[in-house]
């Protein structure tokens, strides 16, 4: 419970806001790898931005040649979209060097190709937390579906949400989404945090958030209208995959990025393991009192943050939902130990 009083409802909230006297131009990142159909979708959104200068840079990540072609139809005739061609080595690491090393403007925001922003105010609200060298952390849910699989997704994304923000909030980031962060370019090209991690295929935001905690402050943003919203994965399998691809990052983590969500882990699995057992071995009102309260602490927390992050349909079955959760990182967790690595995309 101490994980919930003194680290999880501390951190509820979204870091200060700092006004600009004049709203600073912003660069949208995009790389894309065979995905001009996902980008197509909600690309009107990115463009109707309520925000007087952006541009958005969509770079192709050795797509198809019909891809390509898509891409260039795309974006003809838009002035303020910017489309080139990755030809170093394939990765999303290279296409996104490329997509910030051409920015025209010094406040990167990255996203994917299949997300949409929550609304038209996106890049202002990430533009009101950023200051001097700060590292802005945004949110990014799931559009919901129907189905079991969303429902653990939704929920699954909420409790990844509520770690790594608290975490960022008290001033110990591990991790960040891709899909809604924003930076100073002058902090990626002065860290060049791709250097050394080429031969990763995954986990790049996380190790690139570690990275830029230690020469910037990195804030949180978590109100909804900068949420970036992505298409969920649609069968168990996919979403197994995308899983262990962003876990085996844990692997290149430093003991200190690795301990905040690992205890955690660790807590919770043996709260659902072993806390049962010792009930069933010796049946105690004081056991039961204890395990009842950790639960209900911990189900009250996830219900405050879900009027925050959204999805607070996923609270109503949070019981039967947390033995899941505690279930899918005890075979996720050994999965990572064992499994092969992935690639992006």
């Amino acid at each position: 419970m101490g994980y919930h009083f003194l680290i999880f409802r501390k951190g509820n909230k979204t870091s200060p806001t700092h006004p600009w006297p004049t709203l600073p131009g912003v660069s949208i990142v995009i790389a894309v790898k065979n995905g001009s159909e996902s980008l197509a979708r909600h690309f009107k959104e990115f463009l109707s931005q309520e925000y007087p200068l952006f541009e958005i840079i969509i770079v192709n990540d050795h797509s198809s040649t019909e891809e390509q072609k898509n891409l260039e139809e795309m974006v003809h005739g838009l002035s303020q979209v910017s489309l080139y061609h990755s030809t170093d080595q394939p990765g999303k690491k290279q296409a996104l060097t490329l997509g910030i090393n051409k920015a025209k403007y010094e406040l990167i925001l990255c996203t994917d190709a299949d997300c949409r922003p929550a609304g038209k105010e996106w890049i202002e609200s990430m533009v009101m937390l950023s200051h001097g060298d700060n590292l802005v952390l945004g949110y990014s849910p799931y559009e919901q579906t129907k189905g079991l699989l969303n429902l653990f997704i939704r929920f699954e994304t909420v409790m990844t949400g509520i770690q790594y923000l608290s975490w960022a909030v008290i001033g110990s980031p591990y991790m960040g989404v891709g899909r809604n962060m924003l930076y100073p370019r002058k902090l990626f090209q002065q860290e060049d945090p791709y250097k050394n991690q080429k031969h990763i295929p995954y986990g790049d935001d996380d190790l690139w958030v570690q990275q830029a905690s230690s020469k910037s402050k990195v804030v949180v943003n978590t109100e909804k209208a900068s949420h970036v919203f992505s298409s969920p994965a649609i069968s168990w399998k996919q979403w197994f995959k995308q899983k262990h691809r962003h876990l085996s990052a844990g692997h290149h983590y430093q003991m200190k990025a690795w301990w905040p969500p690992g205890l955690y882990a660790m807590a919770l699995m043996s709260h659902w393991v072993l806390l049962p057992f010792l009930m069933m071995s010796s049946p105690d009102n004081m056991l039961l009192a204890g395990f009842v309260l950790g639960l209900a602490v911990r189900w009250d927390t996830y219900r405050r943050w879900t009027s925050r992050l959204g999805d607070r349909d996923t609270a109503l079955w949070y019981p039967f939902l947390e033995v899941g959760y505690a279930l899918y990182l005890a075979v996720m967790g050994f999965i990572t130990i064992v499994a092969k690595k992935q690639t992006w995309n």
